[in-house]
């Protein structure tokens, strides 16, 4: 595998924040604005705490949503898409299921609390990691023409999922 360049990677980043962006601005100010209005239908004054707390919520939820969906149900954002560039298990290279797309948008956090060193990593390693890479043990690869061009939904079954149904006569007997 070879791993993707420090400029496709910021390249793919900058895409994708264009993207959260627009959603924050459209569907945050949707969101800000029906509070807005809510508090008119009330006859109470907007508090401008609240206005920015909701903001700051729906900017989080927008970034950790938008990652961890498109690169656990697709295996790509639409900026890893535009420079042909994945995100693999550094392991079985494969892609990542919803749940560990989901920590490495988390762990994107941790890449930035370093004071952004996290994202800097990867000019300087050999093995081209970031921070939040080396923590998820993943790694961002160009997208090779093996790789199928649709990625498969990987669902993950909860730790007291049960595997086989029982029947309604063991259901029974256990309760």
């Amino acid at each position: 595998m070879v791993h993707a360049s420090y400029f496709k990677r910021v390249s793919a980043f900058c895409v994708d924040m264009f993207a959260i962006v627009l959603f924050q601005v459209i569907l945050g100010g949707f969101t800000i604005k029906l509070y807005e209005h809510t508090c008119h239908v009330m006859g109470i004054v907007p508090d401008y705490q609240v206005t920015l707390l909701i903001s700051q919520f729906c900017g989080a939820f927008f970034f950790i949503g938008y990652f961890s969906m498109w690169q656990g149900l697709t295996g790509q954002t639409i900026g890893k898409k535009m420079m042909n560039i994945i995100v693999i298990k550094s392991k079985t290279h494969k892609p990542l299921t919803l749940k560990e797309s989901y920590w490495r948008s988390l762990s994107y956090l941790l890449s930035s609390w370093t004071y952004g060193i996290g994202f800097l990593l990867p000019l300087v390693r050999k093995d081209r990691l970031a921070l939040h890479d080396l923590l998820c043990s993943t790694q961002v690869v160009i997208k090779p023409k093996s790789f199928a061009q649709a990625h498969h939904f990987q669902p993950e079954l909860p730790l007291h999922a049960q595997l086989e149904p029982q029947s309604f006569s063991e259901t029974k007997k256990a309760g």
